[in-house]
């Protein structure tokens, strides 16, 4: 049950850290108690298995997800067989795999690669994880829950197993104010982000940007963390089978039911897993994301002026400005700064694009871009 499955997962864990990171890998359990709900029959101890690749700036946190718990057709059901391989031992597996791929790495962001449990009771794993590290004062730079994402043939007969959905809020449920586009949130920056670096490592894998939070009766383990108004976003097969979702294992009138391992397309785990993998490592890499970004709006100008705090990293580049027409879903210009933290872009007016500034070190990793806020 779910106790066998947290102790191999840290086993697993401490096994990745020894031979791929030089024991590198702070791994352990993290206990919680559930209380009895609409969902939970009783009280109950529950862990997520958490292992954190330290970073030399460790306050800084880039988490790549699964949830290890799995449920038959009944969600209060412990005991009927829930093999839970595309929901989602398929993410959970992605986790593990992207550990040993990005093994040797020493990044300047802590990596946290993140087995939770509970989600299919409410999301009760990933909500206590977010809220310890927002009690410790950690700032979780980016999120990534990889939840069903086996790739497997859809309930409507589709199989796209060269595209991945991607699902970010627009709106923040928290924290940032966006003036002026309700598609720049935080989150959008991160799904415009795997877009970029997925498309270099994987060119044949196409990720499809979903701008809303999540699909409609679901919800997925980025939602506790945007909650907390970080940046986090769920990535999904397009095609999902319902028959293989959240059912007993059976046969009924010549249709298969369960979420069995038979289902799942290996090969396309392993692309999402190469996409997400991509990501974390520039990201970990790359500079803080520029703080205090704003547009000057003081004074009626065709031109834009835009400003933000120095960044002091050493081995800061410099920055670059992205810039796209309002109706544009991703960033189609960027200019570099190479010098200062200022910058007047002649003939660009700021009622007619949106800009984003973003910070660069000198291996020419990119931060997370960030939105401007208007100041006079």
């Amino acid at each position: 049950g779910i106790g066998a499955a947290r102790r191999w997962l840290k086993e697993e864990l401490d096994s990745i850290s020894e031979e791929y990171h030089d024991g590198r890998l702070e791994v352990r359990l993290q206990h919680f108690e559930i209380k009895p709900g609409r969902r939970i029959p009783k009280t109950i101890d529950l862990a997520n298995v958490v292992a954190v690749l330290p970073g030399t700036d460790p306050e800084r946190l880039v988490i790549l997800s699964g949830h290890y718990d799995s449920m038959p057709s009944s969600p209060t059901d412990g005991k009927s067989d829930a093999p839970g391989a595309n929901d989602d031992a398929s993410g959970t597996a992605a986790v593990l795999e992207a550990a040993r791929m990005l093994g040797g790495l020493k990044p300047r962001a802590s990596i946290v690669f993140l087995a939770v449990a509970g989600e299919e009771q409410g999301l009760y794993g990933s909500t206590r994880q977010a809220e310890w590290w927002k009690e410790e004062g950690k700032h979780v730079e980016a999120m990534f829950t990889m939840d069903i994402v086996g790739g497997v043939v859809g309930s409507s007969g589709k199989q796209e197993p060269h595209r991945l959905r991607v699902f970010s809020e627009g709106v923040p449920t928290a924290g940032q104010k966006i003036i002026g586009s309700d598609n720049d949130a935080p989150s959008r920056q991160l799904a415009r982000y795997i877009k970029r670096t997925a498309a270099h490592s994987l060119p044949e894998f196409e990720l499809t940007l979903i701008f809303r939070q999540d699909r409609f009766l679901r919800g997925g383990d980025h939602r506790p963390f945007n909650d907390l108004g970080w940046a986090a976003i769920r990535l999904t097969e397009p095609h999902e089978n319902y028959h293989w979702q959240h059912q007993d294992v059976r046969e009924e009138d010549g249709i298969a039911y369960g979420d069995v391992p038979e289902n799942v397309d290996f090969a396309y785990t392993g692309r999402v897993t190469t996409s997400v993998a991509s990501a974390v490592r520039e990201l970990s890499l790359a500079p803080a994301a520029p703080r205090k970004v704003r547009v000057d709006i003081s004074k009626l100008t065709p031109h834009t002026t835009l400003r933000w705090q120095p960044n002091t990293e050493k081995d800061l580049a410099g920055y670059a400005i992205l810039v796209r027409r309002t109706h544009e879903p991703l960033w189609t210009e960027r200019i570099e700064v190479a010098e200062g933290h200022e910058i007047t872009l002649e003939g660009y007016s700021k009622d007619n694009f949106l800009f984003a500034v973003e910070a660069v070190d000198q291996n020419g990793n990119r931060s997370l871009a960030v939105y401007p806020s208007p100041t006079r």
